[in-house]
């Protein structure tokens, strides 16, 4: 990242703070090197809730993307952008009718299910139309953020969903599941193709192919704890794959990147606003914070990098609380291992928060304490 357009905006002190970048070359590297782990066998549906900039979404669109999305706009969004109908998958497994009527009037083939009451809407809404039954990730472990609970369907559950669908007319696309967001163990997906196997095996022997897995998202971004390598995941994902499909059962591979994407292709900047030293520790008092600049995935257990424009390393450090600039106890940055800040670290002076480029630009608070959201600033190539 040494000299990117990040690096600069992030030390460009003409921008007041604070304010966010977002990088949409470094979005489409992740993206390159994404399908290069994977040897071209997946075919990419990124997460539109991950981040929907138009230049962004645009970007993917030219690249072959095609794009997850779940709720009208973002439908729209996605076709605005130029991706074709046919590179849509709805994945919103609890659609209601309305929604699907609006997915059905702008082309969505492809859609999520995990309950009979969901086959039964979507055989109504949109006939002959393809799903994916979602599995059930049960007791997952390495993820920051589970995605268990109302998701996904027990494996027996599935054989009869895929059934049902296949009687109600509906073309069964595959199998599909998620193992959490930030998922630090590939080996999480090595279970859910063991359990994608077993469903399909007795799918197989009921007369119901399963041409497509879909991997789902879950792949991190870059923050304080160290995760493996995108080509690590994609060996041992394909690995997986080869040995509990094999030939001539072979399925074709989706996978659904959000955060892997743009988590790292976003940077915010801040100014602090006040050092306050007590006995008990010493907070450091920023202008953007959890609400104002969408830092929720904090409350998660994710950590984001902060480095220190103008203080050069080897200085001495000491640590820190980071705070926002709300009166809100929760607006403030926790870490399991204390932030370290420069011991001249003072008003005034900019920070960089990094890897702020999944979910903060869509979920910070509008207006909050009077604070509003922080300003967001897209860098997209030429067309």
């Amino acid at each position: 990242m040494a000299g990117s357009w990040l690096e600069r905006f992030a030390a460009d002190e003409r921008h007041p703070t604070p304010c966010a970048g977002f990088d949409v070359d470094e979005a489409l590297g992740a993206y390159d090197r994404l399908l290069a782990a994977f040897r071209g066998r997946v075919r990419v549906q990124y997460a539109v809730k991950a981040r929907p900039d138009d230049e962004l979404l645009s970007a993917l669109a030219r690249r072959g993307s095609g794009f997850d999305v779940v709720s009208p706009l973002e439908i729209e969004r996605a076709l605005g952008a130029g991706c074709p109908p046919r590179s849509l998958s709805c994945s919103n497994a609890f659609a209601g009718r309305d929604e699907l009527a609006h997915a059905r009037d702008r082309g969505v083939l492809v859609f999520t299910a995990d309950t009979p009451a969901m086959i039964e809407r979507l055989a109504a809404a949109r006939p002959a139309a393809s799903v994916f039954l979602r599995l059930a990730q049960e007791h997952v472990t390495g993820a920051a953020i589970p995605l268990g609970g109302r998701f996904g369907c027990p494996e027996t559950e599935a054989v009869e969903l895929a059934l049902l669908a296949a009687a109600r007319g509906l073309d069964v696309a595959g199998l599909s599941w998620h193992v959490g967001s930030q998922q630090s163990d590939p080996k999480q997906w090595e279970r859910a193709v063991g359990s994608a196997a077993r469903v399909a095996r007795r799918l197989r022997r009921r007369g119901v192919d399963v041409p497509r897995l879909n991997l789902g998202g879950g792949m991190p971004g870059t923050y304080r704890s160290r995760t493996p390598s995108v080509e690590t995941y994609a060996r041992v994902i394909l690995a997986a794959v080869d040995a509990h499909f094999p030939p001539p059962h072979q399925p074709e591979l989706v996978i659904e990147p959000g955060r892997a994407l743009v988590a790292d292709a976003g940077v915010t900047t801040a100014s602090v606003k006040a050092v306050v030293r007590r006995p008990w520790g010493t907070y450091v008092v920023l202008d953007a914070g959890l609400w104002n600049a969408g830092l929720l995935d904090n409350l998660c257990g994710i950590e984001y990098r902060i480095t220190y424009p103008g203080h050069p390393d080897g200085r001495a450090v000491r640590p820190v609380t980071f705070c926002g600039p709300t009166c809100d106890s929760l607006d403030s940055l926790t870490a399991a291992d204390s932030y370290r800040a420069p011991v001249g670290l003072a008003a005034g002076d900019r920070v960089a928060i990094w890897s702020t480029g999944a979910y903060c630009a869509t979920s910070a608070l509008v207006g909050f304490n009077g604070y509003p959201p922080v300003p967001q600033f897209v860098h997209a190539p030429p067309r």
